[in-house]
């Protein structure tokens, strides 16, 4: 562990309460923590930077986490049962931008989805297969993606033939064209990583999916009324400009919500939740992120109503 992260973690094990970095290293220098070699003016924006990058690379198994924004506490203290249980709800908020890759991300060879006929793009286990036979697949960080299409998921919650619809919050990506507009997709960049033995040839499609749901709309992986959590299923893949001279392949995914779910506005990525029927054309189309309006007109054109 680096020396910020020690320092965070001995302050945090002492305070046995969350604190944001600024208040984890007034803590520190008084009790006389902070090594010389660390004396600067940037110090909190640095201990706030490692202790987010650790957490964003180690996800659940780094030794801290949030309570809130910017407000950190260590996972080893969750077991501890005079923590007050407030101290031990995680807070996940989502990455600014999901192609801030600690890991790398899987790319098709844009030459091969040009040439594919139409009919592949519905089914993508079958898409995925004929990209192995083409050598078309790989795993390449940012710097390497010259030429490739980075894969998206792009995952829809539905409750029969109503879908979710959000408008994007401060917390969902890079995109300042984007803010405030209508969505009905949640994100996330299939890496390396998502790729488990419970993929079923999907590439970790399925995997990538449910992670960016759960995440962005603060749904425990078992639901509290004990009923597993179902996993996106693939409906249709998609070409998709992603700003000037960035296209992507959108993967979009299915997911039929339990009947118990509603969503909340917990998340900061989450504003003006409500439900819109997939069957009726929306009168203000305009309000709407370009994502969703390719996704909307290809479920339209294709058929693949789900």
């Amino acid at each position: 562990m680096d020396s910020y992260l020690e320092i965070a973690h001995r302050v945090l094990n002492v305070s046995r309460r969350p604190m944001t970095a600024k208040g984890i290293l007034e803590a520190a220098y008084k009790a006389r923590l902070v090594p010389k070699h660390l004396y600067g003016k940037t110090q909190e924006k640095t201990l706030q930077a490692r202790l987010s990058t650790d957490i964003l690379i180690h996800r659940s198994t780094s030794a801290f986490f949030r309570t809130e924004p910017g407000v950190f506490f260590l996972t080893e203290l969750i077991a501890d049962p005079d923590i007050p249980d407030k101290y031990k709800e995680r807070f996940a908020a989502r990455r600014r931008t999901r192609d801030l890759q600690p890991e790398p991300a899987l790319v098709v060879d844009e030459n091969f989805v040009e040439a594919c006929e139409p009919r592949l793009f519905a089914d993508w286990k079958h898409f995925l297969r004929k990209a192995e036979a083409a050598k078309a697949l790989h795993y390449a960080y940012p710097e390497d993606q010259r030429g490739k299409l980075l894969v998206w998921t792009f995952s829809i919650v539905r409750r029969g033939r109503d879908v979710l619809s959000y408008r994007l919050g401060r917390y969902r990506d890079d995109h300042n064209t984007f803010a405030n507009k209508r969505t009905i997709g949640f994100p996330g960049v299939v890496s390396f990583f998502d790729y488990t033995l419970f993929s079923d040839g999907d590439y970790g499609a399925s995997e990538n999916a449910l992670e960016a749901i759960l995440t962005d709309l603060d749904i425990s992986a078992v639901a509290v009324h004990g009923e597993g959590i179902a996993r996106p299923e693939p409906l249709l893949a998609m070409k998709a400009e992603r700003g000037a001279d960035n296209s992507v392949l959108i993967l979009v995914m299915d997911w039929n919500c339990p009947d118990w779910f509603e969503p909340t506005t917990r998340r900061l990525s989450i504003n003006d939740p409500c439900w819109m029927n997939l069957g009726a054309k929306p009168n203000n189309m305009d309000d709407f992120e370009p994502w969703t309006l390719a996704v909307l007109d290809a479920i339209k054109e294709v058929g693949a109503h789900p």
